[in-house]
């Protein structure tokens, strides 16, 4: 009979220790633990595919270490490609054979590409008495919600002072494929009055990338050749 007692006592105690364990506070802890773990899966799924050049491109916030990429020339035929800026006009970017070119390619909707604007105005407006010149390819397969006049709007609202190209990929596919580069925006290529991609820049960090870029920059103006 005294062990039978003694059963039903450990079995009551368990129960109480069941109940007092998910108390509010750890369930709410437990949820928000599991909500930080979905969250941060789904934002490195985002931030890591690799789609096509010819689909809209993932956006990145990492920014790699910019190296020489060997002086990788721009195709012959793309400098010669007629390409149509976002008010009508058009050019080519052996227009700009006697100049450094930074060629950002970026989208409205891309956060890290809103925060490298500002710095891209500011290197434009400094530089291009010195013989830059920055672009900025909006492509439109990136830019498949607002179109052509959501991007004008963009650029009216924030003053942007160089010129965006309407790319339809013609631009940005064989500049991604020359470097062997990902469908990534932000992505930046520094080329040199000689028409080499002397660096290239994937992504966009706030604490290395605008400096990285002036010094590419100050190199590619300072180098000899091309004046």
């Amino acid at each position: 009979m005294a062990a039978e007692v003694d059963s039903k006592e450990v079995k009551a105690t368990g129960e109480s220790e069941n109940e007092s364990f998910w108390t509010g506070g750890r369930i709410t802890i437990t949820l928000i633990i599991g909500g930080l773990l979905i969250w941060w899966g789904i934002s490195r799924w985002t931030t890591s595919r690799v789609p096509n050049v010819a689909k809209p491109a993932s956006v990145t916030t990492k920014n790699v270490p910019p190296a020489p990429v060997g002086f990788v020339p721009v195709p012959a035929q793309l400098r010669d490609t007629t390409l149509q800026t976002l008010d009508g006009k058009s050019l080519k970017l052996s227009d700009f054979s006697d100049k450094v070119v930074v060629l950002n390619l970026w989208a409205t909707w891309c956060g890290p590409c809103q925060m490298e604007m500002p710095e891209l105005v500011k290197m434009s407006n400094e530089y291009k008495a010195r013989g830059l010149v920055v672009l900025g390819p909006a492509t439109s397969y990136n830019e498949q919600r607002g179109g052509e006049e959501g991007v004008k709007e963009y650029v009216k609202q924030n003053n942007i002072p160089y010129q965006i190209i309407w790319d339809d990929g013609t631009l940005a596919g064989p500049l991604v494929e020359a470097v062997q580069g990902r469908s990534v925006i932000p992505q930046s290529f520094v080329i040199s009055r000689d028409g080499n991609i002397v660096r290239h820049f994937t992504g966009f960090n706030v604490s290395s990338t605008p400096q990285q870029m002036r010094q590419a920059v100050e190199d590619a103006l300072g180098a000899k050749g091309k004046a």
